[in-house]
C-alpha cells in the first residue's frame, strides 16, 4: 500500500504537470521533509505512529524514507500548487477541509489494512488535529517561513510534553 500510494501521488503530480511548479514550493517541500525527519529523530524511542511495511519487513526504515522523500513532498506539491489563492477565505477553508478529509480517508484505509499503527497514546481522532495543523502550516510556511518556524518550535515543544516523549535514550 505504501508503494502504491507513492506511485499514485507521483502520477497525479506528473499528469497535472505540478512538477513544473516545484521551484515555487521547494522550500516548503524541504520544510515538510525536515519536520518528518525531526519526528523520527525526536520520537525514535517513543513513536506515536509507525508504518508497517508491505515488503522488506526487516527494513521498516524504507517505508519511513518513502514517506519522507516521496509521499510528503508530493502531497505538499499537490496541496500548494492547486491552492485557491485568490478565491476568498471560504474557498480556501473548504480546500483545506477537503485535504483533511481526503487524508483521513486514506489513513483510515492504512489503519484498516494494518499498514500504519497508532501507538503510545496517539489516537485516531487526533489525526483530525494533526492534518489541520499540517495543512495550515504548509500554507503558512509558503507565505511566511519565519513565522512557521517559530510556531513549529512551539508545537513541537507542546507535543513532546503532551506525549511525554523522552529526549534521552
Amino acid at each position: 500500500m505504501h508503494l502504491l500510494l507513492s506511485i499514485i501521488l507521483i502520477s497525479i503530480c506528473f499528469f497535472r504537470k505540478d512538477w513544473k511548479k516545484i521551484h515555487h514550493y521547494h522550500l516548503t517541500i524541504l520544510y515538510v521533509i525536515i519536520c518528518d525527519l525531526l519526528y523520527n529523530l525526536l520520537c525514535a524511542d517513543k513513536l506515536l505512529w509507525k508504518y508497517n511495511p508491505d515488503f522488506f519487513h526487516d527494513y521498516p526504515v524504507l517505508v519511513d524514507i518513502l514517506h519522507s522523500f516521496i509521499n510528503l513532498p508530493s502531497i505538499t506539491l499537490l496541496f500548494l500548487a492547486n491552492y485557491p489563492n485568490k478565491r476568498g477565505y471560504f474557498r480556501q477553508i473548504k480546500y483545506i477541509l477537503q485535504w483533511i478529509a481526503g487524508s483521513l480517508v486514506i489513513e483510515s484505509l492504512f489503519l484498516y489494512f494494518n499498514r500504519i499503527e497508532l501507538i503510545n497514546g496517539y489516537k485516531a481522532w487526533m489525526e483530525i488535529l494533526f492534518y489541520t495543523v499540517m495543512y495550515v502550516m504548509l500554507r503558512l510556511h509558503h507565505l511566511r517561513p519565519l513565522v512557521s518556524y517559530l510556531l513549529s518550535a512551539v508545537i513541537i515543544i507542546f507535543l513532546l510534553l503532551f506525549f511525554k516523549i523522552p529526549l534521552t535514550s
